[in-house]
């Protein structure tokens, strides 16, 4: 029997009653629909009645719309809805930036560069944001606070996307971002469960592995799942990511090939979550497009075994009429049952009544959406990227800059970035331009020469005073590795004189670009690319503004000859 009184609901006699009368009303079709929560992206021809082809669906997510748009489709999706829909987005750093969002919404800063100011209060500042211009739109769910340790500097998918690899710092700021969401009545994901971070792989591409033993899991990642449900965490995102010591620990006696990710295992769902962990919320699969689910079983028996196995809510389908069928078919075979189902529908409803979905408009007036990039927020972004830049290494006393001392720089872009018509990313030229109003003569390394055997060294120290590295690799899906690739085998864009004059390395990403750079002697972080970072980051080259941040990882990735 679900409690609906207790956390995370906490729903009064009126919120009871709907949840018990709506979930009384409906057909099997009717109850099927609510477990799933489907896709909307900015399309030509995109139409968001489309999603209610075969089902009503339970809820829905964004991907990066404009606002004016964003509101426009929210305000035809919860008038085709019966049941008021959760509308969702990626609101992980701030209305915009990262996979999710408003395009023109205020970025804050990623995860970790909230992180890199050591106060829970920015995450709080950055959740606040989200919810204002997000709900603007009519979201009423973001799928955040990311609570992944970044454990594993080779993981491609973590990485800036997380508070760090400290879980005390990790709890503090979720609960910031956590308390501003409930302030506004969005509900709030905790995920990846059981945890990213340990392997090296992307459980976009296979079911990656948290391979930690029972008790260091329960230490660290048990550690802030647990905190983080007592202290009301309303959803959990359960991942393609497997963890066979806590299987292993529930079922001794299941087979290494029979271990599945969290998102179809019924070890991690109902017996850690729900049984050990006494999670009462809902349980939410990652997206089901993704290999690390597909490959996992068939999709026929994948689609209601999740259900069956302890998720509430289906994310997002890749052919409706297909899977919604799969998920029919399961109840009528059996692999769905109805007490399952209930159970799901009951804790969707009761989330939706958490929100008070049930008495309040879904869609806030147009007017709302006078908050994007308000100076207010945008005040909020420069102050975090002022708080979070740091200096990891400073061995050579370059700083700060001077036009008298290195008046000639040269620029090298390291990006994996879709580039515009011009080559070079916006952030950079916005950096060039800086540093020349500054006093520098600013060249691109590409558009120079470099030591051949017709330009000699001596040649190129004649216009070279500094070398500035600008990188920019971002961290997301679909990757196999975030390392540095050089233009060429030689790597003549590679700090392969940074002995012969002095080379600075600027990261606006990975913070653990030293891997590749050791060699450098003055690096610096600022955790995510916007044109916050780029002017924070001038003013502290140029000794205006001192460096701040904290950094939430062990930049120099455990190894001896990065700290040199």
């Amino acid at each position: 029997m679900i409690d609906l009184r207790k956390k995370p609901f906490c729903l009064d006699d009126a919120g009871c009653e709907w949840v018990e009368k709506t979930l009384a009303g409906m057909t099997d079709r009717e109850k099927v629909g609510q477990l799933f929560c489907e896709i909307l992206w900015d399309r030509p021809g995109s139409a968001p009645e489309k999603l209610f082809d075969f089902i009503e669906p339970g809820g829905v997510m964004y991907r990066p719309f404009p606002g004016e748009k964003m509101h426009a489709f929210s305000r035809r999706l919860q008038a085709k809805a019966k049941i008021p829909l959760l509308v969702a987005c990626n609101l992980e750093r701030g209305g915009s930036g990262g996979n999710g969002g408003l395009t023109d919404g205020t970025y804050i800063a990623s995860p970790m560069g909230c992180a890199a100011t050591d106060d829970p209060q920015t995450a709080y500042q950055l959740a606040q944001v989200a919810c204002r211009e997000g709900g603007a739109g009519g979201v009423n769910w973001t799928f955040e606070p990311i609570v992944d340790i970044d454990r594993n500097p080779e993981n491609p998918i973590t990485n800036v996307r997380t508070y760090g690899s400290d879980p005390e710092r990790i709890i503090a700021m979720a609960k910031g971002y956590m308390d501003a969401c409930r302030e506004h009545e969005v509900v709030t994901t905790i995920k990846h469960f059981p945890g990213d971070g340990v392997d090296y792989r992307d459980q976009h591409l296979m079911s990656s592995v948290n391979s930690l033993s029972a008790e260091e899991w329960y230490a660290t990642y048990g550690h802030i799942y647990q905190t983080l449900i007592d202290y009301g965490a309303p959803t959990v995102m359960c991942a393609h990511i497997r963890q066979p010591a806590l299987c292993r620990e529930i079922n001794p006696d299941i087979r290494d090939e029979d271990i599945l990710p969290g998102s179809l295992s019924r070890e991690l769902m109902q017996g850690v979550l729900r049984e050990k962990m006494g999670f009462n919320g809902v349980i939410v699969t990652d997206a089901t497009q993704m290999v690390g689910f597909t490959c996992s079983m068939p999709r026929h028996l994948a689609v209601p075994t999740a259900i069956e196995n302890g998720a509430d809510m289906f994310l997002f389908t890749i052919n409706q009429k297909e899977d919604v069928g799969f998920m029919l078919e399961g109840l009528e075979k059996g692999l769905l049952s109805h007490k399952r189902l209930d159970e799901a529908v009951t804790r969707i409803l009761a989330l939706k009544a958490s929100i008070h979905l049930d008495r309040k408009p879904a869609v806030p007036e147009a007017s709302a959406l006078s908050c994007l990039r308000c100076p207010e927020h945008r005040a909020i972004a420069a102050d975090v990227a002022d708080r979070c830049v740091t200096l990891v290494k400073n061995k050579e006393n370059l700083l700060p800059l001077s036009p008298a001392k290195t008046p000639n720089v040269k620029l090298i872009q390291i990006t994996n970035e879709n580039l515009p018509e011009s080559g070079y990313l916006p952030e950079l030229e916005l950096l060039k331009a800086l540093l020349e109003k500054e006093g520098f003569h600013v060249t691109y390394f590409k558009d120079g020469r470099y030591p051949d055997v017709d330009f000699s060294l001596a040649d190129y120290q004649k216009e070279t005073d500094l070398v500035i590295y600008f990188a920019n690799m971002k961290v997301g899906s679909n990757q196999t590795t975030i390392r540095i690739t050089w233009d060429d085998f030689l790597g003549e864009s590679s700090p392969k004189y940074v002995r012969d004059f002095p080379s600075l390395f600027l990261s606006f990403s990975n913070p653990y670009h030293l891997v590749d750079v050791p060699m450098i002697r003055t690096y610096i972080n600022a955790y995510y690319c916007n044109a916050d970072t780029v002017r924070a980051v001038v003013e502290k080259l140029m000794g205006r503004s001192e460096f701040k941040g904290i950094s939430p990882v062990d930049p120099f990735a455990g190894l001896w000859d990065t700290r040199l």
